[in-house]
């Protein structure tokens, strides 16, 4: 059986219907923690980190897909993912039909196909150890224009910058670097970028980077972009969700009457939450190959 995490209830409905063990942690590093242990010790033989990420790349726009082949930390810790289950899951993803998204893929409503699969709803399984590194960092092919060099990042102990594309649109090889907080402005962003070379940002896959390291299980992360690195996206959106990750609609009224966020900023990051939404669901039938 594999455990799926994600930040948002959404992200995990995205995989009704599969065998499949989810939770949902809300951005929540000690919930994350809590509840990954618990889909190990409920007989979880494989972790996969599974939702919407943040770009650092400015090669990357909202709705593209990242699989990692890397995870980092903040402090320069880095684990690599299962690499059969890349060479796996890059042929099975959907592609963008005739170039372009699909209005009826799901968003934050519940998927409702099963697509020859289960008719079951997922099992929801409703502090920082050291981690072990990567005994090396593979070789991987810059193709980004930004970001430190190969020396740079060896004496940092960080990865190079790097992304290899496979060939099919809107789907990129790379990695994505794993924090407890948002980064919300484009600053925050380029500075990451430039300090450690990942693609991307989220807030669990460190976490299931480190628990499966831990326990000897394979892992992968799956990622679509929401927030391109150019794109502002307010701070205070954090304290919308939930510790089960679901959207707090009084936080959100709050924060709209208070004049703490805007409705045009509102209006973008659902937008391009839906995007990415939609690019997690061209994934679902390669996930349940996995298992």
């Amino acid at each position: 059986m594999l455990g799926v995490v994600t930040g948002l209830k959404s992200e995990a409905k995205l995989l009704q219907g599969l065998s499949l063990a989810c939770v949902s942690t809300g951005g929540r590093a000690r919930e994350a923690r809590r509840k990954i242990d618990r889909l190990i010790a409920e007989g979880a033989t494989g972790l996969v980190s599974f939702g919407i990420a943040g770009a650092l790349s400015p090669d990357l726009k909202s709705g593209d897909l990242v699989i990692a082949d890397l995870v980092a930390n903040d402090i320069g810790e880095v684990w690599q993912t299962h690499q059969p289950w890349i060479e796996l899951l890059l042929p099975s993803i959907e592609p963008v039909r005739n170039g372009r998204w699909q209005d009826d893929a799901p968003h934050h409503a519940a998927a409702r196909r099963s697509e020859g699969h289960s008719s079951a709803t997922p099992t929801w399984s409703s502090e920082h150890d050291d981690a072990l590194l990567a005994p090396h960092t593979p070789p991987v092919t810059p193709a980004l224009g930004r970001g430190p060099s190969e020396r740079q990042a060896r004496a940092a102990k960080w990865i190079p910058t790097q992304g290899r594309d496979d060939g099919r649109r809107g789907v990129r090889v790379g990695a994505i670097l794993g924090l407890d907080r948002m980064l919300s402005s484009p600053q925050e962003k380029a500075d990451a970028f430039a300090r450690t070379g990942a693609l991307a940002i989220d807030m669990e896959s460190h976490h299931v980077a480190r628990a499966a390291a831990e326990r000897g299980l394979p892992f992968i992360a799956v990622r679509a972009v929401s927030d391109q690195a150019d794109e502002a996206l307010p701070a205070i959106m954090a304290s919308f969700v939930d510790g089960e990750g679901q959207t707090k609609m009084s936080a959100v009224l709050a924060a709209l009457i208070l004049g703490r966020v805007g409705l045009g900023a509102l209006l973008r990051a659902g937008r391009a939450s839906k995007r990415a939404h939609q690019a997690l669901f061209r994934c679902r039938g390669a996930l349940a190959g996995l298992g």
